[in-house]
């Protein structure tokens, strides 16, 4: 009997190993507070893998909110460290009388067995006890089989499998032996150490975690185990899998369930045909043809074309008779006439104390995952930092709720917000994004040209039944105003802003339009239909790795075969989109040339192109030196971006190594939404709009004490840079307006090319906007003067270029009321 009265809570009277799995062994045991049976998993933490150490606790820490009746329940984990031949219980985690979980983010494993071959550290994980498994059960099938009873296991295995699936994670490992059934006879899905998760890492094959999927394993039966199961995409070792994994093995245990078999050889014959060649017995196919169909879309080689464990649910398996009582009772709430069951049942859902016993059982799944340091002052640094960037480009706030009701309104998003529902039994929404409802307001009131910022939090589901997670996004955006000239204020804005808190070189701007991609994909010859899922695939696989690095191209010996065999390309349209990343993603000025050299007979992707010139052209005014690419395999971060989108990264690591990007901001034009939101009965047409959402948590610094740059004094009063004559002058403006940025004046300029005098009046008095500053061509070229026109004063003087920004200081500070100023 080991001693493990260091465990807190949970103590053990008895220890009986029974099971050995890919990670770790399982025991047996019996808990002296509740008398009741647990399995026990013990799982070496290796000493010299610390990322292994990092992924089994956090898969762990979101394995234990898995709540469902046919998965095996996790209940909670701990750490020890044994020290020859004595244990000691790893201080790292908290454990608490109301909580028997540890808090898996503190515990430090960064000196596990450092130094001391004797020191070893052991991850012990408690969950359910399951008596046997159901492929201990398969050994004396042949003898019990029953239709009925096939189909009651094969549901019971999918309603568990969709529960998974639903909280974002795939089993990767599921056979017959991890399989369980409890003492009522019911189905469990347990054993989840290769699970993976889709909504946090996107990538799955893992290079520091062994796949045992990926060979021939040994299940309880000395035959042929994991083989059988392993979906082709995983032997394939295609670089994204999704759960359609899991429903291939679902397909091999449904044939299982519906064909017994009397010895391991036959098993193992018949098996080997169905995985090799894809073929049933035909007697079996001839007595079952319709388990036969849903054997082959189960076993289908593309994993697109196999159905979801919600469509089996839906479409494939025969009613429950409790479905029948529960579709009775969902028609009734539905019903609008009478809300006497909708109300009762809401008055269920918000008894007290169901709720407190539910918290009780429940209270370590809800933990959040907080910083281990307050970092409340360094986000209200952040924050007005971020304030006095935007207020400098004369944005004014437009403030968001942060809760609003569900008003049935369809949008892109609507599937992914956060929804709450209220003792009332009103459905509310937490806040996605920030662009969309700032675009109704536009749109309201019929808005043709302002500048907007806004500082909140939006929300995120969390995996399980853990509470939202939340993230403090900043946004910008300016409505009107020529498209690329805009483009390149909302890019400058964001790169004032990261420039605060990183290094300018190790910042990337990847830029792409949609006409562009689209004229690529004509180019290579992907055939319309299967465009956007070629886009999300790139996106998800390819494109997070910089262009022209050596780590993305060496993605395309696997990308190779997913885009040939999922989703159906031929090897000319495949090569292609090689040649486009090799030729076409990279530095802006040299893509720029090879574009205008291939797609010259589009004049839809030349106007791109042009937009892209006179975009970069822009950025040189303002002397933006960060790296600059183009990528035209790179889709746009949010549905409505169209035209010239970014997005900002910046580089973490030596530049010598593959250094990963920290993706900082997103933006582009957003007309398409625009014009959606726009009320059509008005005879103004909508205006064009561009924005860039920024991830403000990001600029926490690793070192906690470190300076973010608190903001300066912020002035009150607003400058117009304008122009008389000259072909509008634009790049002298600009020039201008960015000095004035740097020394802290809010400034700005019609964002036009050539805008007309009484136009760039008309903007002064639509953006309340006093100073004007006006530069000619002769003032340039020969006398080097500007004129300051203060149009409530009614002064203006003449003031030498160079003692522009000095003169407009002082002038701004006396509020442009001293006399002497103007004499």
């Amino acid at each position: 009997m080991t001693n493990m009265s260091g465990a807190g809570l949970f103590c053990i009277h008895f220890f009986i190993w029974y099971g050995q799995g890919g990670f770790g062994r399982v025991a047996l045991c019996k808990n002296k507070l509740d008398g009741r049976q647990y399995a026990v998993k013990k799982i070496r933490l290796k000493d010299r893998s610390p990322q292994v150490n990092e992924k089994i606790l956090r898969e762990v820490a979101t394995l234990s909110r898995l709540q469902h009746q046919h998965v095996v329940r996790y209940y909670q984990a701990w750490v020890e460290t044994e020290y020859g031949q004595h244990n000691v219980v790893n201080t790292g985690g908290s454990r608490t009388a109301e909580s028997s979980m540890y808090s898996f983010d503190e515990i430090s494993l960064s000196d596990s067995g450092a130094g001391n071959k004797q020191e070893c550290t052991y991850l012990y994980i408690q969950m359910e006890y399951c008596p046997r498994t159901l492929r201990q059960d398969f050994e004396t099938y042949s003898s019990s089989f029953n239709v009925d009873h096939a189909w009651h296991l094969f549901r019971q295995i999918v309603e568990g499998l969709a529960h998974v699936h639903s909280q974002g994670i795939i089993h990767r490992d599921l056979t017959p032996s991890n399989i369980f059934f409890d003492v009522r006879n019911d189905i469990k899905i347990g054993d989840f150490g290769l699970a993976k998760f889709l909504k946090l890492e996107q990538l799955d094959h893992d290079q520091y975690i062994p796949t045992e999927g990926m060979g021939v394993s040994m299940d309880g039966t000395g035959q042929v185990g994991t083989y059988f199961y392993t979906a082709p995409e995983v032997e394939q070792k295609w670089p994204q899998i999704n759960e359609k994994v899991d429903m291939y093995s679902a397909g091999v245990i449904f044939f299982e369930l519906w064909h017994p078999f009397s010895t391991a050889m036959e098993r193992h014959l018949v098996l080997t045909d169905l995985k090799q060649k894809g073929e049933s017995p035909v007697s079996w196919s001839t007595q079952y043809p319709g388990q036969s169909n849903l054997l082959k879309r189960l076993l289908c080689p593309s994993p697109s074309e196999r159905p979801s464990a919600i469509e089996l649910l839906q479409n494939d398996l025969p009613p429950r008779m409790e479905d029948e009582w529960l579709n009775d009772v969902l028609r009734m709430i539905q019903t609008p006439e009478d809300t006497y069951v909708y109300d009762r049942v809401i008055s269920t859902i918000f008894n007290e104390d169901r709720l407190v016993a539910k918290m009780q059982c429940q209270h370590e799944s809800s933990k959040k995952t907080t910083y281990k340091n307050d970092n409340s002052e360094l986000l209200d640094s952040i924050i007005e930092v971020s304030k006095e960037v935007f207020k400098r480009h004369c944005a004014k706030r437009f403030q968001i709720s942060p809760l609003h009701t569900l008003d049935g309104k369809f949008t892109e998003n609507s599937g992914k917000t956060v929804k709450i529902l209220t003792q009332g039994g009103e459905m509310l929404e937490l806040c996605y994004e920030l662009r969309t409802p700032f675009v109704m307001n536009v749109a309201a009131n019929q808005l043709s040209s302002c500048k907007r910022y806004e500082i909140s939090w939006v929300h995120r589901r969390a995996v399980g039944h853990s509470t939202p997670y939340r993230f403090l996004q900043g946004d910008f955006d300016i409505i009107g105003g020529s498209s690329p000239i805009t483009h390149a204020e909302v890019i400058k804005v964001a790169l004032d802003l990261v420039r605060r808190f990183y290094n300018s070189k190790a910042i990337v701007i990847r830029l792409n339009h949609s006409k562009l991609a689209e004229a690529v994909c004509s180019w290579a010859g992907v055939p319309q239909e299967r465009r956007q899922n070629v886009a999300e695939f790139l996106s998800s696989t390819l494109v997070q790795y910089c262009p022209n690095k050596a780590d993305r191209k060496s993605q395309w010996s696997l990308i190779r075969g997913q885009l040939l065999q999922d989703l159906r390309l031929s090897e000319e349209v495949v090569e292609k989109l090689h040649k486009a990343d090799q030729r076409f993603c990279g530095s802006a000025d040299l893509v720029l040339a090879r574009l205008r050299g291939t797609l010259f007979y589009d004049k839809s992707a030349c106007k791109a192109l042009d937009d892209l010139s006179t975009f970069l052209k822009c950025l040189r005014v303002w002397s933006v030196e960060e790296h600059i690419a183009i990528d035209v395999l790179m889709p746009p971060s949010d549905y409505y971006y169209t035209d010239l989108f970014f997005q900002i990264y910046s580089k973490e690591g030596s530049p010598a190594s593959s250094s990963h990007e920290k993706l900082l901001a997103v933006g582009g034009r957003y007309d398409m939404l625009m014009e959606n939101a726009w009320d059509k009965t008005h005879k103004t047409k909508p205006p064009g709009a561009v924005g860039v959402s920024i991830a403000l948590e990001k600029f926490l610094p690793n070192n906690p004490s470190s300076d973010v740059g608190l903001p300066r004094i912020e002035n009150s009063i607003s400058v117009l840079v304008c122009s008389k004559g000259g072909g509008g002058l634009l790049n002298e403006r600009m020039e201008l307006v960015a000095e004035l940025w740097e020394a802290n004046i809010k400034a700005q300029f019609v964002p036009q090319e050539d805008p007309s005098l009484q136009e760039q009046y008309e903007y002064a008095s639509d953006h309340d906007i006093k100073c004007l500053v006006f530069i000619t061509e002769a003032g340039l070229s020969q006398t080097d003067l500007v004129k300051v026109r203060h149009l409530d004063a009614r002064k203006e003087k003449d003031v030498e270029k160079e003692e522009i920004v000095k003169f407009l200081s002082e002038a701004i500070s006396l509020q442009f009321k001293n006399p002497t100023i103007w004499s």
